[in-house]
């Protein structure tokens, strides 16, 4: 009988022991490389997202000063879309990163600002919209503080559609009797008052009424003040326009005071800039002819004389405007005044006198309608936004790539 041989079975078990070591062997080598393979991949994952996070850092930046350029070129009256701001590879303090920005005019009054961040050779774009803020005259009336309807006034409108929204006034005042509606005195549509105002006490009702509803605001409008234009402001002093006379062209004026019955024309698209009052005595007008337009800058006081005229031909309310500055205190048109157009002056009291008509809207710090006057409230300038605040902006969409 032959007998087992114990050193080859000792052998064939060294052999299998090295073939697991072996084994074992090039799975942790494997199991190794994966794993230095998977941590390259990961810090270099990381390092990109801080690059690429780095880099939106620096296009935020870039954005954030193109906002507040052109945001400021905007209030100042001083934009021009001809030479619009920009800049280039632009340091960051204590920052290894870079931006560079361009803003490019578009359509409507808008602008489109692009800022380019830069860091260690990756870069992120973000992009944004702003347009011109689109005030509209979306109130027949609106004051900052009170609102008297004396005998027989009245507030109503035209241009009006079948299914439009009611006619609107309102105030940003909670007071008791901000609102008062006396004798026989009517708005023919909604009246609003001030956010947490109660209508049941800021509207007093002494023989007048409205026909709408009355109810408090949910957020109080903005009434940006009026800024004038750049070039009126830094343009010649022309002197007194205080006789009849036709201006065709742009300028700036010390003062309007036209005697009894004397008239201005304006005869074209034309801005004027009065750095003291306007004056309009018995029967003066000024007048705007078909096919022509006048916005005029009022930094002193306004009054139209006993049947003087804002006498716009174009039949068009948006074709003449008096915008009045935040030293514009008083605007009056007296007896049988009349004025069709926007009137504008948040700063300023504002009153008509008995039988003074507008035609238009009206935004005025405090306002009366004394016996008979009228409101006529145009209800196409709702959708009008108002080229003459174009110093106001709003940002209108982002995104980044």
């Amino acid at each position: 009988m032959t007998g087992a041989n114990p050193r080859g079975a000792r052998r064939n078990r060294k052999g299998s022991v090295l073939v697991v070591l072996m084994l074992v062997s090039v799975t942790v080598a494997i199991l190794g490389t994966g794993m230095l393979s998977v941590g390259y991949q990961t810090r270099a994952r990381a390092i990109r997202t801080a690059d690429d996070l780095a880099a939106r850092v620096a296009a935020d930046a870039g954005l954030t000063q193109a906002l507040h350029t052109l945001f400021a070129q905007a209030q100042a009256g001083t934009l021009d879309p001809d030479a619009l701001p920009g800049a280039s590879d632009v340091s960051l303090p204590n920052f290894e990163g870079t931006f560079t920005y361009t803003v490019t005019a578009g359509p409507g009054g808008g602008y489109t600002l692009t800022s380019v961040g830069n860091f260690h050779g990756t870069q992120r774009t973000v992009e944004a919209v702003v347009n011109a803020a689109s005030l509209t005259h979306r109130y027949a009336a609106f004051v900052l503080q009170n609102l008297t309807l004396d005998n027989s006034a009245r507030v109503d409108w035209y241009n009006n559609e079948p299914g439009d929204d009611p006619l609107q006034v309102g105030t940003n005042a909670t007071s008791s009797g901000a609102i008062k509606l006396h004798n026989a005195s009517y708005i023919n549509g909604d009246v609003i008052v001030g956010v947490g105002g109660d209508p049941g006490t800021v509207i007093q009702k002494n023989g007048g009424d409205y026909a709408g509803s009355a109810y408090a605001q949910s957020q109080n409008p903005e009434v940006p003040a009026v800024t004038v234009p750049a070039d009126l402001t830094a343009g010649p002093d022309n002197g007194q326009i205080n006789s009849t006379r036709t201006i065709s062209t742009s300028g700036r004026y010390t003062t309007i005071d036209l005697g009894n019955a004397e008239k201005l024309t304006i005869n074209g698209a034309v801005e004027l800039y009065i750095t003291g009052n306007v004056s309009l005595g018995n029967s003066a007008e000024i007048r705007i002819n078909p096919g022509c337009s006048l916005v005029l800058y009022v930094a002193g006081n306004i009054v139209g004389n006993n049947t003087s005229k804002f006498n716009n031909l174009t039949d068009d309310a948006s074709k003449l405007k008096l915008l009045g500055t935040n030293t514009c205190a008083t605007v009056t048109l007296k007896n049988a005044g009349d004025l069709y157009g926007i009137l504008y002056a948040p700063a300023a009291a504002l009153t008509l006198d008995n039988g003074a008509t507008v035609r238009g809207a009206i935004t005025a710090r405090t306002c009366e309608l004394k016996n008979g006057a009228k409101l006529y409230y145009d209800a196409s300038l709702r959708d009008q936004p108002d080229s003459s605040f174009g110093g106001t902006l709003e940002l209108a969409s982002w995104r980044e790539y």
